[in-house]
């Protein structure tokens, strides 16, 4: 099934960059400072490939501010809409600075800080910080993009994300722009993050609203990923579809995402009763992660530029 859904994509983005106009630039220079806020449903959260078995969908707002040297500067509000676990889940800062080398390349050099609520059982809810940067080079057909992060947690993780997209203009008359951006990325990350989030998870479910039954003494979980290493961890096929205004922009952003490189970890349970300690080895990979499975979700959001 991967298999064909991979040549169908391909076969539809061929076929599409053939009849296609120029690639508007990617990253467009300000004229002046501009201030833009942004609403959007996103129906699962998807990082790496992977997702938590019960499906977590978001309402997020960002606001962000672009002047015209090329620094910006964001924040968004994310809000779970999970049944029995709804509310304020994390918020994100970023600062960056947009770049240009002539007419085909460009990209940006940011930096991000994570804020989680007390409940939060986010997937990547370990991460506290990120810098990074993008690298956009124009080619006649088709837009090549990178970008590499450094994310930190209780130890610092390296991410890769490579790929290749089109802007193709369906319609285009004044001020009103209806565009189609087939897409195609991998995401290549080392895995400390996920030791992190599984010694979380056994330490107990951050969320309050989640009971837990009783215990006696205490309970301490240790994790380790069995085979670390820098691996492709997904393949993501896109087809984003913005309509643009002068004021206004609404996106549609379906995606579907394919897994690879099942994430296998041990976990040492360290129980005290009494003053007196007992530790047990478990295998500790999640049920999701031994049954990887592809994942279809979307982002919808509009946008107002003042």
């Amino acid at each position: 099934m991967c298999h064909k859904v991979f040549l169908l994509f391909f076969a539809l983005l061929a076929s599409l960059l053939v009849a296609a106009q120029p690639m508007r630039k990617s990253i467009a220079k300000n004229d002046s400072t501009n201030f833009k806020i942004q609403t959007n449903y996103l129906s699962n959260y998807v990082y790496n490939g992977r997702s938590d078995s019960l499906k977590a969908p978001y309402f997020y707002t960002t606001a962000t501010v672009n002047f015209t040297n090329g620094l910006y500067a964001s924040f968004s509000l994310n809000y779970l809409l999970t049944p029995g676990q709804t509310g304020y889940d994390f918020s994100e800062l970023d600062l960056g600075y947009y770049y240009y080398v002539g007419e085909k390349i460009s990209g940006e050099v940011y930096g991000a800080k994570y804020f989680y609520s007390s409940g939060s059982n986010l997937l990547s809810g370990n991460i506290s910080s990120d810098i990074g940067f993008t690298f956009n080079y124009e080619l006649p057909f088709i837009n090549f993009h990178n970008s590499f992060d450094v994310f930190f947690s209780n130890k610092a993780d390296m991410q890769l994300v490579p790929g290749f997209e089109k802007e193709i203009m369906l319609n285009s008359t004044n001020h009103n722009i209806l565009s189609i951006t087939p897409t195609i990325y991998s995401s290549f990350s080392s895995l400390n993050f996920y030791e992190s989030t599984i010694s979380r998870r056994l330490n107990g479910i951050r969320n309050p609203k989640i009971k837990q039954p009783p215990t006696a003494g205490t309970l301490q979980s240790t994790t380790n990923v069995d085979q670390k290493g820098f691996k492709l961890l997904s393949l993501e096929l896109a087809m984003p579809v913005s309509y643009d205004t002068k004021k206004w922009n609404i996106s549609l952003t379906p995606t579907y995402a394919i897994p690879f490189n099942k994430i296998t970890t041990t976990s040492v349970n360290t129980s005290t009763i009494n003053g007196i300690s007992k530790k047990v080895t478990i295998n500790s990979t999640p049920y999701s992660e031994n049954n990887l499975a592809n994942i279809f979700f979307f982002d919808i959001g509009i946008t107002y530029k003042f």
